[in-house]
């Protein structure tokens, strides 16, 4: 019987036919298993793959809904088993944020997914954000260390990328070099040659040490950004996995397989200093990312929480400037938001203002902050880089120094309550993101 793969699929997966095709072509057997079958004996199954997509719209961020789907809770059941695990791009996303790998510390994310930046070797950051291509990469720990690297070390695959969420990074002391140790990177981006380069197109998302893919210490479950299943010059990758099936490692063998350890990086929620001023912005309709993570929340068993959601923004003036005035070209810029669709309230000197057409920024009595609020930005922050340089370079706009792209997480449920939601990293990856109490 050839093997049994279960291929998963989420709502927004979109790879699941290649996926097929892939498993097909090295012999094995893929079911297609949706997130809401809930009767699945996954024991059924020899091993797992999670494809690319954008499951939920990568609503939070990429990955981490799907990650608290508790059927992941099943496969990481059967991956302690020995069962291998292979998640791709969006998969790879899945299985970080689920702690699957690095694996280390199944108690902590630790390491983060972010945003693409493409880098040369002067370090000039000449692009960020989705980026799709075809690229080399190889393996480059000894054969058969891994469920899905038994050929030749240094074998080079010609394969695609299309991702935004693809940088590999952590905040944890010494955790490359541990993973290194470990033979757990066990895919680098390279040049046609062979040659691992650190600079962009080489590495096409700055990712550290050009990583590919990170298996977990015992080499059945991985994280892999490339695509190998939309091409054949990837298929070494799913004979590899077939032919490891029925041959994993003991689970007795992991300490021996850890050679060395990273420090677990502490989760820090900061006190946020407010800037000159702060723009919350609601939308006219529903907003999809605010209900999916409240009812994925609910799920993880806080059912009375009430969440509410904005993009925020908070920008530095200088002292020469009128902030008002300042204030209302912004808004009225179109870069921080669409007067057609979001509503902006603005908080300056604890003063809050809604915006008017004809008025402008008029004062309202009630406050924007709700008790249990939270600020989170991505660590490089490069949508309010990206805004600045418009306003700069585009509108007259004297005296903006900063602005700071996040989102604000309003949590209607008691404190200690919120608390625990926020220890879930739900709304931050903390490697990649910052949180701020408000």
């Amino acid at each position: 019987m050839p093997p049994k793969i279960a291929v998963i699929l989420f709502p927004g997966t979109n790879c699941e036919l290649e996926a097929l095709r892939a498993l097909k072509r090295s012999n094995m057997q893929p079911d297609l298993i949706r997130w809401n079958e809930h009767d699945i004996d996954y024991a059924q199954f020899d091993g797992f793959f999670i494809p690319g997509g954008f499951s939920y719209e990568d609503r939070g961020r990429s990955g981490i809904i799907a990650s608290k789907n508790p059927l992941l809770e099943k496969i990481k059941q059967e991956a302690n088993k020995g069962k291998p695990v292979l998640g791709v791009c969006n998969g790879a996303q899945i299985v970080l944020e689920a702690k699957l790998i690095p694996g280390l510390d199944q108690e902590h994310v630790e390491m983060g997914l972010a945003w693409n930046k493409r880098v040369d070797k002067n370090g000039k950051i000449l692009g960020t954000g989705f980026y799709n291509d075809w690229i080399y990469l190889k393996n480059v720990v000894p054969p058969g260390r891994t469920a899905f690297n038994k050929y030749d070390q240094d074998h080079i695959m010609r394969v695609p990328v299309a991702h935004a969420e693809g940088r590999y990074t952590t905040m944890d002391d010494g955790i490359i070099e541990t993973l290194e140790h470990n033979e757990q990177i066990v895919f680098k981006y390279c040049d046609k040659n062979g040659t691992i380069r650190n600079e962009f197109p080489v590495n096409p998302n700055g990712t550290l040490a050009n990583i590919a893919g990170i298996s977990n210490p015992e080499g059945n479950v991985l994280s892999l950004m490339p695509h190998p299943e939309r091409t054949k010059k990837g298929q070494a990758i799913f004979d590899s996995m077939r032919d490891y099936i029925g041959k994993s490692f003991s689970l007795t063998e992991k300490d021996s397989l850890i050679k060395h350890r990273a420090t677990t990086v502490k989760d820090t929620i900061k006190d946020y200093t407010p800037p000159t001023a702060e723009c919350f912005v609601d939308t006219v309709i529903t907003d999809n990312e605010e209900r999916t993570i409240e009812y994925a929340i609910h799920e993880m068993g806080f059912h009375d929480l009430v969440l509410k959601k904005r993009k925020y923004f908070g920008i530095t003036l200088k002292d020469s400037v009128d902030v008002k005035e300042t204030m209302q070209k912004l808004i009225e810029s179109g870069e921080l938001v669409n007067l057609a669709k979001e509503i902006p309230t603005i908080v300056i000197d604890e003063k809050t203002y809604r915006y008017e057409k004809e008025q402008g920024l008029v004062e309202e009595d009630q406050s924007i902050r709700q008790g249990n609020d939270y600020l989170t930005f991505n660590k490089d922050d490069s949508d309010g880089k990206s805004i600045l340089q418009t306003i700069h370079n585009h509108f007259s706009i004297p005296g903006v120094e900063t602005i700071a792209a996040g989102k604000q997480w309003s949590l209607d449920i008691n404190a200690n309550k919120a608390e625990e939601i926020i220890k879930t990293q739900i709304f931050h990856n903390p490697h990649a993101m910052d949180i701020y109490k408000v």
